[in-house]
């Protein structure tokens, strides 16, 4: 006969969302010892979603973004020829179908976006299991480390609609809240400084902070410990998306 008492209920997805921008240590303070709750992390990843393919909508759409996307791939495009990697025709010939497949474009765009980011939130709650178990011996398992990085992702969302708002209003892709405007006008995708510059953003910062603070909880480490892996786990991020070619 099982004995065990059952684990108390998770806070509430109202309350979760509220709290983990003002009290973040109390939210995962009453995470840690709660039943698992799906709803906790499958919202926000339904709502990063749908604000991903909004996104890639607006710059599909928006003439000016439109116009910015196609100068910067041919930016791309000509630092590939530079390099060897393409042929001058090639390379016209990749900008010509790319200007007359619109439509297949932007659902390219979305199935990409939508994998992407599936794999990223997934992982990125593994690799933040990981290092927490194997760095400062969390006995929490991965179940609620995804709901701490759905809970953490509403910063996110909160900083993706200001993002596409801060486009729109501003007419240019670089126009994020971070240190990318101060790129406004001169961003360069094959620059890596440029890139690195792009991806110092605030709401990114913050949401680093609040992981930090989970981790630190999950752990019964201090808070300072727990955000320095966070940044430590988020740098190495950084520079991995920076070399790769896929920051922003």
């Amino acid at each position: 006969m099982d004995d065990r008492q059952p684990l108390p209920s998770a806070p509430s997805l109202g309350s979760t969302i509220s709290d983990i921008f003002v009290t973040p240590s109390e939210v995962f303070q009453s995470l840690k010892n709660t039943a698992p709750s799906h709803i906790l992390w499958i919202v926000p990843f339904i709502v990063l979603l749908i604000i991903n393919i909004a996104t890639l909508t607006v710059l599909f759409t928006n003439e000016a973004l439109k116009l910015e996307m196609r100068d910067m791939q041919s930016k791309a495009m000509e630092k590939m020829v530079e390099d060897g990697k393409l042929t001058q025709e090639q390379a016209e010939i990749a900008e010509t179908q790319s200007e007359s497949m619109g439509g297949i474009m932007i659902a390219f765009g979305i199935i990409s976006a939508v994998i992407f980011l599936a794999v990223f939130f997934f992982a990125g709650a593994l690799f933040l299991w990981l290092a927490n178990k194997t760095i400062l011996n969390s006995p929490v398992g991965y179940e609620k480390h995804l709901e701490l990085y759905g809970i953490c992702s509403w910063i996110g969302v909160l900083g993706g609609i200001i993002t596409v708002l801060m486009m729109l209003g501003l007419g240019t892709m670089t126009a994020t809240p971070g240190a990318g405007l101060a790129l406004l006008g001169s961003f360069d995708p094959v620059n890596k400084w440029h890139l690195l510059i792009a991806s110092l953003n605030i709401f990114s910062i913050w949401q680093t902070v609040a992981v930090g603070i989970g981790l630190s909880v999950f752990s019964d480490k201090k808070i300072i410990t727990g955000i320095a892996v966070a940044f430590a786990l988020w740098f190495i991020w950084i520079i991995l998306s920076v070399m790769l070619g896929i920051a922003r």
